[in-house]
């Protein structure tokens, strides 16, 4: 199949944090994919006009970088790979920005019902309590979320629209591809604190203040904050990877860690839900999984206490380090591979590749459809090279 995948421009991550480009290396072997970004967009449409795409993948996240991304999801349709569970923020900066407060008021009413305020003249206040999803959902053939939980949100919301999961995949580090039967050596660092590496987020303070505690405490720990995530994955004895609220978005540094056989401490949420974890409150089981707890949960309404509890065992016992790892590593060898992720993937693009364009329901804003896509094709039917990168 030829596929046309669309993403933001990347400043090149290192293959074991870029679930998507992992993802796509596997699909080259059963597909032709050409990818797609801010700075050759404007080319799709004269290449689709010559030799048509079979299919075409958008990946959209709440940033700015992905809002080139909605006018060929909206006139072109396909699978859209859906990575956070809101997309009002970077919708409404970019529709505002453009001075266009109708279309977003407009776009806004078909997602969430009458308009609040009139006439709009600024983005509503917490765009978490409104997702702006039914727009992409139901201009897709099929949407894939990488998490059950989201799952269930998003089909629940959007009943019209098809839904699908698919796994997120990472790549083991070079340090620990080796065969896969233990796990790496254990990283080196100065001094005997045992090194917690926190993922950079809004909860840094909180890991912070947590920490201070634990070492107030007697805790031989030490926090590593500043690095990179693959620096920390690569570094630290356990990764830290808080992330609230959460918008659903794949747990790419925390899947990398479990595949270099590192313990990891998450916050419980919908995307962490179905992973084996301890209750620091406890030390039992979350839940009633038979398998290898592979995590440390914490409860955000306890988060700063729990997280001080972890920091204490874990820097205590190295046993309880090691168990979580190897558990983590096995656990990731069977869930989260890019093999495993590229499954799933080819059952859904051969799914999506037999259905038709999906139908507007009658009160789809007017505005989506208005814009130079037609003009385009006829300049290349005329000879003459397509236009811009089209607008939504």
């Amino acid at each position: 199949m030829k596929l046309a995948w669309f993403r933001p421009d990347q400043p090149s991550p290192p293959p074991s944090l870029d679930d998507s480009a992992a993802l796509v290396a596997e699909l080259r072997s059963t597909h032709e994919i050409e990818q797609f970004t801010a700075a050759n967009a404007h080319d799709f449409t004269r290449r689709h006009a010559r030799a048509a795409y079979d299919l075409s993948v958008y990946e959209l996240d709440d940033t700015i970088a992905h809002a080139f991304i909605w006018p060929y999801l909206l006139h072109y349709g396909g699978v859209l790979q859906l990575r956070t569970l809101s997309l009002h923020q970077s919708r409404a900066t970019v529709l505002f920005g453009e001075q266009r407060a109708q279309d977003y008021a407009a776009e806004f009413t078909f997602s969430h019902g009458d308009w609040p305020g009139q006439p709009p003249v600024a983005p509503l206040a917490r765009p978490g309590d409104w997702s702006m999803l039914r727009v992409p959902a139901l201009a897709a053939r099929i949407v894939v979320l990488s998490h059950e939980a989201t799952i269930d949100v998003v089909q629940r919301a959007h009943p019209e629209a098809l839904v699908r999961l698919a796994r997120t995949g990472v790549c083991a580090t070079p340090e620990t591809q080796g065969d896969h039967r233990g796990p790496p050596a254990a990283p080196v660092h100065p001094g005997p604190a045992v090194m917690f590496g926190a993922v950079p987020g809004d909860r840094l303070d909180v890991v912070r203040r947590a920490m201070a505690r634990a070492r107030h405490a007697g805790a031989p720990a030490d926090l590593m904050a500043e690095a990179s995530p693959e620096l920390l994955v690569q570094n630290a004895d356990v990764v830290v990877s808080l992330t609230w609220p959460s918008r659903g978005e794949p747990q790419t540094p925390a899947l990398a860690a479990m595949a270099a056989a590192k313990p990891v401490i998450v916050s419980e949420s919908p995307a962490s839900a179905g992973w084996p974890a301890l209750d620091p409150q406890t030390w039992q089981p979350r839940g009633r999984t038979p398998d290898a707890p592979i995590a440390i949960s914490i409860d955000p309404r306890d988060e700063e206490h729990s997280l001080v509890l972890a920091i204490r065992r874990l820097s205590a016992e190295a046993t309880l380090r090691a168990q979580l790892g190897q558990a983590a590593r096995n656990w990731w060898r069977t869930h989260a591979t890019p093999e495993l992720a590229a499954d799933d993937w080819r059952r859904i693009l051969d799914e999506a590749a037999l259905l038709p364009a999906p139908l507007r329901p009658v009160d789809w804003p007017a505005h989506l459809t208005a814009d130079g896509t037609m003009r385009d094709l006829e300049r290349l039917n005329a000879g003459r090279r397509a236009g811009d990168v089209l607008s939504p």
